[in-house]
């Protein structure tokens, strides 16, 4: 019988732009652009992140990583497709979506309403438990600091779409 090797995560299909640079300060800015396909979809940003290194040339400092929006998260963590379906499973009981969000009743909320607003309370709730919209890590020798199983992942908590991520790498 033959196995099948499942793939926990992907590669976001992005474009890179340098946002600032500053060689003699040993100091890149990049963001990448990318579509997401689907709520609750976790992406392997790991490759890319070593890539925006390289490019960098820094051999001893840091890297940040930054999701500048609200209904996203990165992480670092394992990426194995049962670990990653328990999460969803457990987010999913925690906030279900189709619970009641006052943030999605427009006959109470005010603040930070726009025309083509999107009914995504359970995706803000998410992302305060899941947690960080940065996460720094070490480089040392050029090379991230990670342990063995650890990827560097992004995580759609709302509905496909454009999204960025910021990566900005600062050291000698």
């Amino acid at each position: 019988m033959e196995e099948t090797t499942r793939r926990a995560t992907q590669r976001p299909v992005a474009t890179v732009a340098v946002l600032a640079a500053t060689p003699e300060a040993g100091i890149l800015t990049e963001v990448m652009h990318f579509d997401t396909a689907a709520a609750n979809e976790f992406l392997d940003l790991t490759e890319d992140v070593r890539e925006h290194v390289e490019r960098s040339g820094i051999r001893h400092g840091q890297v940040t990583v930054l999701s500048p929006h609200t209904t996203t998260a990165v992480a670092i963590n394992e990426s194995e497709t049962g670990f990653l379906n328990d999460f969803r499973r457990a987010v999913g009981e925690m906030v279900p979506v189709e619970g009641y969000y006052e943030h999605d009743d427009h006959e109470v909320r005010t603040e930070n309403l726009q025309e083509d607003e999107y009914i995504n309370g359970h995706a803000h709730v998410r992302q305060m438990l899941v947690g960080a919209t940065t996460l720094t890590v070490p480089i040392v020798e050029g090379e991230l600091v990670l342990g063995q199983w650890q990827r560097i992942l992004f995580l759609e908590l709302d509905q496909p779409r454009a999204r960025r991520t910021v990566l900005h790498t600062q050291g000698a």
